[in-house]
């Protein structure tokens, strides 16, 4: 939520939005297979954002997601919708998981594990949703590779609509069923505009690829 489009009121000397989210999951034939709502508060009207997250488990297959919302404040709504396809992962087969691009990643104390919103696993993963960073920030990448074996990692970031490559190095990966990619690229060598990173997962036992990619924006500060 983009703060300048929710109404704040201060009480106690804090600001603070209250939104309504109602969420529905269903098949591509529109059979209801979740539906979700929450109250979200945002406190703090001088934050540009905020996020929030839910988290559902689905079996494998193609689904359609619905989210509206609405400030209670000032009467706004708005409605999302998108398709969400939840990958079957074969044992003898390289997979990735979606590529997040994020700006907070750290290490959740042994409690929390596996529950709170973006935790994933021992990780807090916050994703930058609109994907617009300062070159005086950090880019965290969040990735997880299945099943792969004596393999390598190429990361690669690119200006779109010009063929300069502004990072491109490679990394040795062992055998593993499951490597988590937890890693923070620095920016300030990028000038304001569009990129694209890429990363290509190679598993030389099985002359297996995957090539998760995203793109993401640096803004002037």
């Amino acid at each position: 939520f983009d703060s300048k489009d929710l109404q704040f009121l201060e009480k106690d000397g804090v600001s603070k939005a209250t939104i309504n989210l109602y969420g529905r999951i269903t098949t591509m034939s529109r059979r209801v297979v979740k539906v979700f709502e929450n109250i979200v508060s945002v406190e703090g009207a001088s934050q540009i954002s905020a996020v929030y997250q839910e988290t559902i488990p689905l079996s494998p297959g193609r689904y359609r997601l619905n989210i509206a919302a609405k400030d209670v404040t000032s009467g706004n709504t708005t409605t999302y919708e998108a398709a969400l396809d939840v990958p079957q992962f074969e044992e003898d087969k390289l997979a990735a998981s979606s590529l997040i691009l994020a700006d907070l990643m750290e290490l959740v104390p042994a409690r929390r594990i596996g529950a709170g919103q973006f935790v994933i696993g021992d990780t807090k993963v916050r994703p930058r949703v609109s994907a617009n960073f300062r070159n005086d920030e950090r880019l965290g990448i969040y990735v997880q590779l299945y099943h792969l074996a004596n393999g390598a990692i190429e990361y690669q970031i690119t200006r779109n609509g010009t063929d300069s490559v502004v990072l491109n190095y490679t990394e040795e990966q062992g055998s593993a069923s499951q490597v988590t990619v937890k890693k923070w690229l620095t920016l300030k060598d990028l000038a304001p505009g569009s990129y694209t990173l890429r990363m290509k997962v190679v598993d030389r036992n099985r002359g297996q690829t995957v090539t998760p990619s995203a793109m993401f924006t640096i803004i002037q500060q």
